[in-house]
């Protein structure tokens, strides 16, 4: 175990040496529902149903989910900054609408920062990098920057829109790298994918729980993963950094909230009961069956990570050129 996984583990059983949240302590009879700003089946929807088990044998309620998907997620939080403040309504926020969606489009009608209180971070997912080895024949990640480089504006990418981890990914390597490609978006992930397949498009920074099969079937072929340490989904595919792409430092992260005004004595119960349940073995391997990895941190520096995030990403959105739309 490494020294990030070791420090991981050890605040998530910080978090739940106090114990499971008891059911009394929950307003009588009340279902708790996680409002997810994307539809069912997606990466955000599959953390929040693994983090509703958990919370649900925790607390000893019933935890359900909720999908509101829409503008780039912006509708379910709407949905959930809004919600009466008494810890029956939840919001499980990924990068995208906590931190990227304000900076990349206009008229947003909540305030990450201010709108939410956070309960924990719960997960991080990285994304494989991902070509169609019978449309563009290359091995690496150096032998795809080369080719951009020799190609100005001959390669193109899919996204899910500006501000999803696919689009990030690829304007970081652009600006690392020193190439330009086309943008080409699509509504998630599985139309990305189907372009990249029917040679639409040259790349793709795919969820590594959506593209595995395809790596392993031989449709695409994966040069690198988004994270730290490669991932035991992918165990032979190099990591951005040993691929030789250096300072590739974004996580798409995951994390639960309750609105703003939430009693302190229910947030520190909800901490309690998901300090619990991200502790749990099963939750980690649950997420390691889908590509994603545990990402939890001590409660006194949440604030502080969200924060230190949202100026991280804006200089990555200013440095990159991005405009909102």
């Amino acid at each position: 175990m490494n020294a990030t996984r070791r420090s991981l583990l050890a605040a998530a059983l910080a978090l739940s040496a106090i114990g499971p949240a008891r059911a009394q302590d929950w307003p009588a009879g009340q279902t708790i529902r996680i409002v997810v700003g994307y539809p069912a089946g997606g990466p955000t929807d599959l953390v929040a149903r693994l983090v509703a088990a958990g919370l649900r044998d925790a607390i000893g309620a019933p935890v359900i989910v909720e999908n509101r998907g829409g503008a780039s997620g912006s509708i379910g939080a709407v949905v959930a900054a809004r919600a009466k403040p008494d810890g029956t309504t939840l919001w499980l926020g990924p990068v995208q609408t906590q931190v990227l969606n304000p900076l990349l489009m206009r008229n947003v009608r909540y305030d990450p920062l201010k709108d939410f209180v956070g309960i924990g971070t719960v997960a991080a997912l990285p994304n494989a990098l991902v070509v169609n080895p019978r449309t563009l024949d290359v091995r690496s990640v150096q032998e795809l920057v080369a080719r951009g480089k020799r190609e100005p504006g001959g390669l193109s990418y899919g996204t899910y829109g500006a501000g999803s981890s696919p689009h990030m990914f690829s304007v970081l390597l652009q600006k690392i790298a020193g190439f330009e490609a086309l943008q080409v978006p699509y509504q998630g992930s599985a139309p990305a994918a189907t372009a990249l397949l029917s040679g639409e498009i040259s790349f793709l920074f795919d969820n590594i729980t959506s593209t595995i099969a395809r790596v392993q079937g031989g449709q695409a072929r994966a040069l690198a993963v988004t994270s730290r340490a490669r991932s035991p989904a992918l165990p032979d595919v190099p990591t951005m950094a040993e691929a030789g792409v250096t300072d590739f430092n974004l996580n798409f992260w995951f994390a639960l909230y309750a609105p703003v005004d939430t009693p302190e004595p229910i947030v520190m119960r909800l901490r309690q009961a998901l300090g619990h349940a991200v502790a749990a073995p099963e939750f980690a391997q649950q997420l390691a069956a889908r590509g994603a990895e545990p990402f939890v941190m001590p409660a006194a520096d949440l604030q502080g990570f969200f924060e230190a995030e949202a100026r991280h990403w804006a200089a990555l959105v200013r440095d990159a050129g991005l405009q909102p739309e």
